[in-house]
């Protein structure tokens, strides 16, 4: 490790193979692109949170579950990660990204022909697997498209998941309640066009054979950044815990708040649940637009360990406000607890500077599947003690994955790439 920080550097776009684009210029329409394969993979992957408290009261689960349906669909679109990240750097096929996007719209979307409990574990299980394909892949290719303007690149796609992940939540109801649970199968066609558009017009991924790690150097390079990748890779899985408790909890806690709402003779509650986990989301969406701003202009670590530790009282307050503090609050919170997710990518394929995309899958995957399954552990804590101890669980471990972070190397650790080979 001593060795490896002999050289320190800051990684320059036209000088790294994410700066293929020449002259390392921000290719506008291939991030886009990127964000809208990220927006549409995330519109699919959270189907499942909005109808929770459908499947709940259909076949009478327990917290625990319920909160189980959320860490299957984590364990299989976010452990498998790397795996498919050693591919992405390996072969470096986009059309593994198009596949995933097909994939997950799909599988996602015969949740509403399920016609039991396990069925409905079946479904959401093999539609993770699309999630899984995408990211890792989409993730490395955003570098290279990105120029000198990294952070704003990985935040723009970050914010494209985000923004599909908010939406779904009111999508889902809107249709779920004027045609039936059955009727999501006509949201499919959207989900293939834009795999069809990834397919022709993502950026190539020419792979440099020489500077490609096999599995005996890429095992190397981790015994290189071991420390400070346990602790990045620690965090995320603990932030991750948070946010996928809470888009779980979300509903769950605020159908029971709202019900009974009226508007026009109408019942809205479950309209005002699905619209506070919106709000949460696209918080998040916006909160890491401007924290990839904030780590161009700031550095990664301070704007890791700040915002996640200013996001804990929000969170808390949200649950436990009035009625008319909740959305603001709520917003808040999801701003600032996401607000280093550019951070923490950018942190992870620095420390691998050769095997971006199995950085991305480690930081978008693994650490996210971890922290989707440890969300059973709220589901437990809730059975047993109610909704609002399994909320102030994760607000605790918010707390921790910000204290955690002020280990993070930092700005401190920026280990260089090798150069190209001439001609490549």
């Amino acid at each position: 490790m001593r060795a490896s920080l002999s050289k320190i550097s800051r990684v320059e776009g036209g000088n790294t193979p994410e700066g293929k684009n020449g002259n390392g210029s921000f290719d506008r329409f291939r991030v886009f692109l990127l964000a809208l394969g990220h927006f549409t993979v995330d519109v699919y992957a959270n189907l499942l949170p909005p109808l929770l408290p459908i499947f709940q009261a259909a076949y009478n689960l327990t917290y625990a579950a319920t909160a189980g349906l959320t860490a299957l669909f984590s364990i299989t679109s976010t452990l498998i990660q790397p795996a498919f990240g050693y591919v992405a750097d390996k072969y470096g096929k986009k059309w593994i990204a198009a596949l995933g996007i097909a994939w997950v719209a799909v599988g996602m979307c015969l949740l509403g022909v399920a016609q039991s409990y396990g069925a409905i574990v079946v479904v959401v299980g093999l539609a993770g697997l699309g999630s899984a394909m995408f990211h890792p892949q989409a993730s490395a290719m955003v570098p290279r498209v990105s120029g000198t303007r990294k952070g704003l690149g990985v935040s723009l796609f970050m914010a494209g998941g985000n923004i599909g992940y908010s939406v779904m939540p009111l999508i889902a109801v809107l249709i779920v309640s004027a045609f039936g649970i059955s009727s999501l199968v006509w949201l499919i066609p959207p989900g293939l066009i834009v795999a069809l558009l990834t397919y022709f017009y993502a950026p190539r991924m020419d792979v440099d054979r020489k500077s490609t790690l096999d599995l005996r150097a890429l095992f190397a390079s981790f015994r290189d950044v071991k420390r400070p990748l346990t602790v990045l890779v620690t965090m995320v899985s603990l932030r991750a815990w948070v946010t996928m408790g809470l888009i779980t909890f979300i509903p769950l806690y605020f159908y029971g708040h709202f019900k009974g709402w009226t508007a026009f003779g109408w019942d809205i509650g479950l309209f005002a649940t699905s619209l506070t986990l919106f709000l949460y989301i696209i918080a998040e969406a916006a909160g890491g637009i401007v924290g990839g701003w904030a780590a161009d202009r700031f550095g990664v670590k301070p704007v890791i360990v700040w915002t996640l530790l200013a996001a804990a009282p929000f969170v808390y307050c949200a649950f436990a406000a009035p009625d008319y503090l909740v959305w603001p609050l709520i917003v808040a919170g999801g701003a600032l607890t996401y607000a280093s997710v550019a951070s923490t990518t950018l942190q992870a394929q620095e420390l691998l500077p050769r095997s971006q995309g199995m950085a991305g899958g480690l930081v978008l995957g693994f650490a996210n599947g971890v922290g989707g399954l440890l969300v059973l552990l709220n589901g437990v804590i809730t059975d047993y003690f109610g909704l609002f101890a399994g909320v102030e669980s994760l607000v605790v471990v918010l707390v921790a994955a910000g204290l955690l972070a002020t280990l993070l190397p930092g700005d401190a650790m920026k280990i260089s790439l090798p150069k190209p080979a001439p001609g490549n």
